[in-house]
Formats: structure tokens, sequence, C-alpha cells
């Protein structure tokens, strides 16, 4: 009688050490998954806030055309080269926005399986 005491109490120790991992690889993956949502909320904020930058640039730029000198020639190679180096700015902050999306989607991913095999 003994002996079955002494094995079901090393039973529930066992069960509750692989309770205890479990808890924590669940709380990591919970602590990175906020990570990730935080960081692409801020990048988010960010890429948003560069692009109304960008915008704002662009509008002031139109709205000054005669500061500009748009109608001669020169001017207008100006408004180009400026539009270009807008357009420039716009594909970093989307190639940044990609990159960070490939991360996270990885991190994501590696997230899932680990969630998906904790439930199942």
């Amino acid at each position: 009688m003994a002996d079955q005491a002494g094995q079901s109490i090393g039973a529930i120790g066992d069960a509750q050490a692989a309770l205890s991992r479990q808890h924590a690889a669940a709380a990591e993956a919970d602590l990175a998954l906020t990570e990730a949502l935080a960081s692409a909320h801020a990048a988010t904020v960010d890429g948003i806030r560069r692009l109304d930058a960008i915008a704002a640039d662009i509008d002031l730029a139109v709205a000054n055309q005669a500061a500009i000198g748009l109608d001669t020639a020169m001017g207008a190679r100006e408004f180009q080269k400026f539009l270009i180096t807008k357009q420039r700015e716009i594909l970093a902050v989307v190639s940044d926005v990609h990159e960070l999306d490939a991360a996270k989607k990885a991190l994501l991913e590696k997230l899932t399986a680990h969630y998906s095999a904790s439930a199942g």
C-alpha cells in the first residue's frame, strides 16, 4: 500500500512538473505574442507618420508651384527630382514594413504551432 502511495505521489509530482513546464512555455509564448503585436503596432504608427510627412511635403510643394518655378525647364526638373526622392522615401517605408511583416509572420507561425500543440 505504501508503495502505491509513493507511486501516486511520484505521478502527481511528475504531472505537476509537466504542467509547470507547459505553463512556463505558454507564458513565454504569450509574452512573445504581446511583444510582436506591440512592435507591429508601433511600426504601423511610425509608417503612417512617415507617409503622412511625405504627403505633407508633396502637398506643400504642389501648393507652392509658383515658388518652385514649375513653368521653367529647370523648375520642372527639380520638381521631378523632388518627386523621385519622395517616391524612394515611400518605397523605403514600404520595404521596412515588408521586412517587419516577414519577420512577424515567421514568429506568428511559430507561435501558432506552439498554441496548436499545447491545445491539442
